[in-house]
């Protein structure tokens, strides 16, 4: 058994449809594994389905503020921000909702129970050393929220002393240290970072919509982390690993009834791995995630709502033959709430069952998984995928994948007191994706095409005022991707379709589902040398709407950045970035501003 360490890739595809997305070119050098995708390690030119890493160079050299600045612009993802840094933040997976997207923090099950999404604004971007973002259902996997896809964040594994000095509009700072060591046997990973900024007045005055309320205001933001990595390895026979994430702030923001959050996001895991033989791997891990947030109005407090999240994980992987592998698996979960709000129910538990077999018959690799998952409220469920993919003689691979997931309905829609069903079943949906995608020299690139259909969506009934499984919708869409490297120029690109259609019976039916574009796209351009690099990235977003009536269009809109990296002396750098450098005026939530032009410059130390 080997510790397996991974580096940046960029999926693509090249092709003739409109404004495109981008990354940059693969190194070629390095065997890119990534391991969300199969819970197992696995080359991504094997993974059958569409898969994006991101790593600490990616972050550093967008000279990003946030995880939602850091995915915007990512083939098959919309961000909804309502008003700037550590705002409320919405990420639409494929079109699917919020809440359907799995977010794990080095493995672990992070984000709301009574809310049921993740405050991912809330997680540092300095505290990651790496994301990878797998598009389609996982639930056959994962169990419950994985319709859209699995977001996986890996905290920080710094390798020697390294920190950084910034600052830029809106009174906005930002300083980060990190240390690490690593023996033979033994490592160390330890980072601190804390960010702070005035912000500005995040929502236009209105008592129709957005935030009802009139607050011409600065919204600030304030979140000082820490984060730790630390193992130990027993040559190829076993390994543990400790990992911690620790996050607490404050954000002002402008509403009705609640103006400002003290916040707690914190993730710890203990994960151990043993060779129990020559081809059989277990894995065990226990992990805790925490989501706590005090709410205030104009400084008087007025809610809390606190989420403990327990994990409990075991898998065994076994190498049935070369290139086949089986894994069987086991998943406990308990959610535990603690609100002023005196929810019916504050608890519930659900322990899942999975098995995988992943297999490479010739030209051809191949997938199979089933999961059973029993919860304490709503009883068993069970989900299923496919998928087959064909390497041709001329670096080009065509892939299928069909699979079934469900959401679990969260613990207000469940639970709140007067408002709440507790017969509500879980949403469900089925999905199936083509693929094609190849590597010529430095250029990759990818196309995908997917079809989900989800039922018994839960939305508000204002006949019953209850919670009710009375929707459905249905989402196509295309993306693309492609990067190349020419010589010292990077270049990538991605473009997405979607048509996010709502299905139910009422009014609405055909509407477009809010705040996703039918059509968006980003391109990168960058020229590096050893002694400086520059680029510009453009994000490309088409019309929406923000309401499921279709009546409040948001316009489409084009931003631009402009970033460059000076490097001197041993491991000294300089970066400044100009965002929306051309000052466009736009909403991604209606009622909700966006930053203007901003600037950031950014000192950095890192021995090379």
């Amino acid at each position: 058994m080997t510790r397996v360490h991974c580096r940046p890739f960029v999926s693509a595809i090249v092709g003739a449809v409109a404004p495109l997305t981008s990354l940059a070119a693969p190194d070629d050098s390095v065997a890119e594994v990534v391991v969300t995708a199969a819970r197992i390690a696995q080359p991504i030119t094997d993974v059958i389905g569409s898969v994006t890493v991101l790593t600490r160079d990616d972050i550093q050299k967008r000279q990003v503020q946030s995880v939602q600045d850091l995915l915007r612009g990512e083939a098959g993802i919309s961000i909804a921000n309502n008003g700037g840094l550590g705002k409320l933040s919405s990420m639409f997976v494929r079109g699917t909702e919020a809440d359907q997207v799995l977010v794990l923090v080095n493995g672990v099950r992070v984000g709301s129970a009574t809310a049921g999404t993740t405050r991912i604004e809330f997680i540092p971007v300095d505290q990651i050393e790496r994301i990878e973002i797998v598009r389609g259902p996982r639930s056959s996997l994962y169990g419950a929220d994985a319709i859209g896809g699995v977001i996986q964040i890996f905290t920080r594994d710094a390798s020697g002393p390294a920190f950084s000095l910034g600052g830029g509009s809106h009174e906005t700072y930002n300083a980060s240290g990190s240390f690490g060591a690593r023996g033979e046997h033994a490592w160390v990973s330890v980072t601190g970072n804390y960010i702070e900024s005035q912000g500005f007045n995040s929502c236009r005055a209105s008592f129709a919509g957005g935030c009802f309320t009139d607050e011409p205001d600065e919204d600030g933001y304030r979140n000082a982390s820490g984060s730790l990595r630390a193992g130990y390895s027993w040559d190829d026979t076993a390994e543990i690993e400790a990992t911690a994430l620790y996050a607490s702030g404050h954000t002002e923001y402008d509403g009705d009834f609640g103006n400002e959050t003290d916040f707690i996001q914190s993730v710890y895991s203990l994960k151990g791995k043993v060779a129990a033989a020559s081809n059989w791997d277990l894995t065990m891990q226990l992990g805790l995630s925490q989501d706590d947030a005090d709410d205030f109005k104009d400084g008087v407090y007025s809610s809390t709502f606190d989420t403990e999240r327990r994990n409990a994980s075991l898998q065994s992987d076994w190498t049935v033959g070369a290139g086949h592998i089986l894994t069987l698996g086991m998943d406990y979960l308990d959610d535990r709430v603690a609100s002023s709000t005196p929810y019916d129910q504050t608890s519930r538990d659900n322990t899942g069952i999975f098995g995988q077999y992943t297999g490479r018959i010739g030209a051809h690799e191949v997938l199979a998984s089933v999961r059973s998952d029993d919860n304490e409220q709503f009883g068993n469920h069970t989900t299923g995928g496919v998928g087959w993919k064909w390497f041709t003689d001329d670096a080009i691979a065509f892939s299928v994948a069909w699979g079934t997931a469900f959401l679990a309905p969260n613990f207000n829609d469940l639970y709140y007191p007067g408002f709440s069903n507790p017969d509500l079943k879980p949403e469900e949906s089925d999905s199936v994706e083509l693929g094609i995608s190849g590597a010529v020299a430095q250029s990759t690139w990818s196309v995908s095409a997917f079809e989900t259909n989800v039922d018994n969506l839960i939305v508000f009934d204002f006949v019953t005022f209850l919670p009710q499984n009375i929707s459905e919708a249905r989402i196509r869409g295309i993306e693309v991707e492609a990067g190349t490297q020419l010589g010292n120029w990077s270049l990538g690109a991605n473009y997405t379709h979607l048509d996010p259609r709502n299905r139910d019976s009422g009014t609405n039916r055909d509407n477009l589902l809010p705040r996703r574009a039918a059509d968006a796209g980003r391109i990168d351009v960058a020229y590096g040398t050893d002694a400086f690099s520059i680029g510009t990235t453009a994000n490309i977003v088409g019309s929406r709407y923000d309401n499921l009536a279709n009546s409040t269009k948001l316009d489409s809109y084009t931003t631009v950045d402009f970033l460059a990296t000076f490097r001197f002396g041993d491991g000294w750098s300089v970066q400044g970035k100009v965002a929306n450098a051309f000052d466009e005026d736009y909403e991604t939530a209606a009622f909700y501003y966006q930053d203007g032009r901003s600037y950031f410059v950014t000192l950095g130390y890192q021995p090379r």
